[in-house]
């Protein structure tokens, strides 16, 4: 018997099974994103550093405040006093060897990424969605360079820079995240020296082959991690989480069943969320740095706590306030003749 093409029918059918097949995953590649973008880098021991050298000395002068571990491998400390450092400080200890060990391989990962959009070395002015970005030359910043998350809390930038970076000495010399983009979705790999001019505010972690010099009250919301380089700082704000939650504000003496009582903190810096513990027996509905609470007829006395959320985490730090509920009045009966 003779068939179309000499295939037998189970040939056939198998060959049309495998072409079908072959489209499919041409399909599902063209969709899924490039996954050597797609993914963070995974910053494993050193993740929890907001500021860290693999090789070089960890200088401070003044009253410099870091929310997140510090330390060095192999240098150096003279830090904290002065200043203060809400986290853990490793020096040359098999934590910090650790550490050095994982942002060395995270700035390889980061430097190995291809395909990136080409953009200017000069960054102030520009607006940039989710991707990797290669600058392919040392970088400066004299103005803003706004991030844009379109909507998605997990958008990813990247951006390569094949030397030195250095941030104006200007307060309006800063890299802003809209659009619900995070600070701990950012991620710069710099081939260079590290400068973060005065009063400057940078976003993001920065994965730094050289130097990291935090000048004059500059603020870093993000992580600085070198893999050979000393870290030098003064009077700075160095924080990948959000600070702690400031004073709250509202009704302490209630009675069981009120309902619509308001209570607020001020807005936390680089928070994207806010999480809320109430006393047993109430519920509340929380609005970004607010929340609206009821308290139910088997309410108790207890306290409302506060702290803000990023991608990074939480502050370790929360604020509280004293809540006394007052138990419902008793009641008599009162019958009429």
């Amino acid at each position: 018997m003779f068939y179309r093409g000499n295939l037998f029918p189970n040939q056939k059918r198998n060959k049309m099974k495998a072409q079908r097949i072959n489209a499919l995953i041409v399909f599902i590649l063209f969709l899924v994103p490039n996954v050597n973008f797609g993914q963070a880098p995974d910053l494993g021991a050193a993740s929890s550093f907001a500021l860290f050298t693999a090789n070089g000395a960890f200088n401070n002068v003044g009253a410099t405040s870091v929310i997140g571990d510090v330390g060095t491998n192999a240098g150096v400390f003279n830090a904290f006093p002065p200043g203060t450092v809400d986290g853990q400080i490793h020096v040359t200890n098999s934590t910090s060897g650790l550490a050095a060990t994982a942002v060395l391989a995270a700035y390889n990962d980061l430097e190995g990424r291809t395909g990136g959009t080409v953009i200017s070395t000069t960054l102030e002015g520009q607006s940039l969605t989710p991707g990797l970005y290669d600058l392919g030359a040392a970088a400066s910043l004299n103005g803003n360079l706004t991030l844009n998350g379109g909507g998605d809390p997990n958008a990813l930038f990247i951006i390569q820079i094949d030397g030195a970076l250095l941030i104006g000495a200007s307060i309006t010399s800063t890299v802003t995240l809209v659009n619900s983009a995070s600070l701990c979705n950012v991620y710069w790999q710099i081939g260079g020296q590290f400068d973060l001019g005065a009063g400057s505010v940078f976003r993001g972690t920065a994965v730094v082959k050289d130097a990291i010099n935090l000048l004059e009250g500059s603020s870093l919301l993000g992580r600085g991690l070198s893999t050979a380089g000393a870290i030098t700082l003064n009077n700075n704000i160095v924080n990948f989480v959000p600070a702690a939650a400031g004073a709250i504000t509202g009704t302490t003496t209630v009675c069981q069943g009120q309902a619509g009582v308001s209570y607020s903190v001020p807005v936390i810096a680089e928070a994207a969320s806010y999480s809320w513990t109430l006393p047993t027996g109430a519920t509340g509905t929380s609005s970004t740095n607010s929340i609206t609470v009821n308290y139910g007829v088997s309410a108790v006395s207890g306290t409302i706590t506060v702290k803000g959320n990023n991608s990074c985490g939480g502050d370790g730090t929360a604020s509280t306030l004293a809540i006394t509920v007052n138990p419902l009045p008793l009641t008599s009966a009162i019958y009429h003749q």
